[in-house]
């Protein structure tokens, strides 16, 4: 009965988003499985629930209860991975993946469920190697062939009509970033671009999609600062304030206050900028990132005279 209602969920939200089944399925299991899912008569695994789920925008964890046991292990040792990627505790990480990668081999070959998990793992696998030195275009190749698993005619830069998971979101930021750093700037800003106005229509107030809208808000301002295009800079720069102050969301809100104090004093605003300047730097001492604080106040004065 469980599975029957999980589907019924699924195939109205689809229906009343008035996606086909190939869009909403496309790259995490075949239209079949869907088809079987949504009448109940197939369980989903726990990667595939979750990939429907997130392109659906239904962020409730109730896919946690159709957890298997072996699937339930497997998803807190990848809860452990991602927290130590989020805190670059990038020797750690490779544990959890080598343990995770040891688990998949053992388990069950579900194909597309385990494609999944293989993907992420792949991202895993091209942070650790970026934090080791490896080339960037060695960690764009790991990134594209992840990418690649579920979005398999991604040609690099545009993402088209296709629906995301969070998954995607993060290795297409993560390309985008390494495309900067390669020196490769509008194809980074075309594709991060795009991810602003694809999350701009697919419920960004959402907690785990809204941290991934504002890096790319953050990514963007910088960038785009950097390219001289200040107007601009200072347009996403508010953008991502104003959404910070409207949802609560503070990770990324005092480096857009210095994006954007960094673009009013390129405008010449002098004023405006130091008191911005001030603020950026408050809120990081107020969050306890005393270092980043004093990074902000170095820049201020070396690049534009201003004594924050």
């Amino acid at each position: 009965m469980a599975h029957y209602a999980v589907g019924s969920l699924i195939r109205d939200a689809r229906e009343r988003q008035k996606y086909s089944q190939e869009e909403l399925c496309y790259g995490i299991c075949t239209s079949s499985t869907l088809s079987r899912i949504e009448n109940g008569v197939q369980a989903p695994g726990k990667k595939i629930l979750e990939g429907l789920m997130q392109r659906l925008g239904i962020v409730d964890r109730i896919y946690n209860s159709y957890l298997s046991r072996e699937e339930m292990e497997r998803y807190e040792i990848e809860e452990r991975l991602t927290r130590c990627l989020a805190r670059r505790e990038y020797a750690r990480a490779a544990k959890y993946v080598d343990i995770l990668e040891d688990r998949l081999k053992e388990g069950p070959k579900r194909e597309y469920s385990v494609r999944l998990e293989e993907q992420y793992l792949c991202f895993a696998r091209a942070l650790i190697c970026k934090s080791r030195g490896e080339s960037a275009e060695r960690i764009l190749e790991r990134l594209l062939s992840a990418i690649h698993m579920t979005i398999p005619d991604f040609d690099g830069v545009h993402i088209r009509a296709r629906l995301l998971t969070f998954h995607e979101i993060t290795i297409l930021n993560n390309i985008g970033c390494t495309y900067h750093a390669m020196g490769k700037v509008w194809d980074a800003l075309r594709l991060l671009f795009e991810l602003m106005e694809y999350i701009e229509g697919h419920a960004a107030c959402d907690g785990e999609l809204s941290v991934k809208y504002l890096m790319i808000l953050q990514n963007l301002s910088s960038w785009m600062g950097q390219e001289r295009h200040y107007k601009e800079a200072l347009e996403l720069c508010q953008k991502g304030i104003d959404y910070c102050v409207e949802y609560g969301k503070m990770h990324t809100f005092p480096m857009l206050l210095c994006n954007k104090a960094c673009a009013l004093a390129e405008l010449g605003q002098y004023d405006v900028a130091k008191e911005t300047f001030h603020q950026s730097i408050a809120i990081f001492q107020a969050m306890s990132q005393h270092e980043r604080a004093g990074q902000v106040r170095k820049y201020a004065e070396n690049h534009y005279g201003i004594k924050a």
